[in-house]
């Protein structure tokens, strides 16, 4: 396989991942991201933004099924998961703050596709919807992908630098939520 070829394999099965990530799975896509960025430092920004982009787009095809199939393509899925408290208590949220939970769940431990289909089942437009999701998976994507390039470049005996730098702006994050 030339060098090319596998660079396209990697940007595709990130792009996956992320849609699946952002639609269904409950595996982050920092698991693939992160890596990546640290084996190309310089395609860290390119990198995110994909990982954004295609995020994006798995959580819009949850918001859509969840807006116009709740019941028939949803719920049956949230019953077999055992998440009907979570999406209760996500859709109680959505009540009292609107698309700010969804802009929010990207730096919290909230689950990224309940938020997108609570946003479907409460009514959230769909334009209020992309902004939310694009701010809330930008924010997270490309700090992951910035700190995993900026670690990449340190010595190794030197790398917990950024995992300190990363908890310090995580815990700064939280603390002015």
């Amino acid at each position: 396989m030339t060098p090319s070829k596998g660079h396209r394999l990697r940007r595709r099965s990130l792009a996956a991942f992320a849609f699946l990530e952002g639609l269904i799975l409950p595996i982050p896509a920092e698991l693939a991201l992160a890596p990546m960025c640290r084996l190309a430092p310089g395609q860290w920004l390119s990198l995110a933004g994909l990982t954004v982009f295609w995020s994006v787009l798995g959580g819009l095809l949850g918001y859509l099924a969840a807006r116009y199939g709740m019941e028939a393509l949803v719920m049956p899925l949230v019953q077999r998961w055992h998440y009907e408290a979570e999406l209760t208590g996500v859709l109680e949220l959505y009540g009292q703050w609107g698309a700010w939970i969804l802009a929010a769940s990207g730096l919290t431990p909230l689950p990224y596709k309940l938020a997108t289909l609570a946003a479907g089942a409460s009514g959230v437009s769909w334009p209020l919807f992309l902004l939310a999701a694009t701010v809330s998976r930008a924010s997270r994507y490309l700090l992951v992908a910035w700190v995993a390039k900026e670690t990449g470049r340190l010595p190794r005996s030197h790398a917990w630098l950024g995992w300190l730098i990363l908890g310090g702006l995580l815990c700064v994050m939280l603390l002015v939520m």
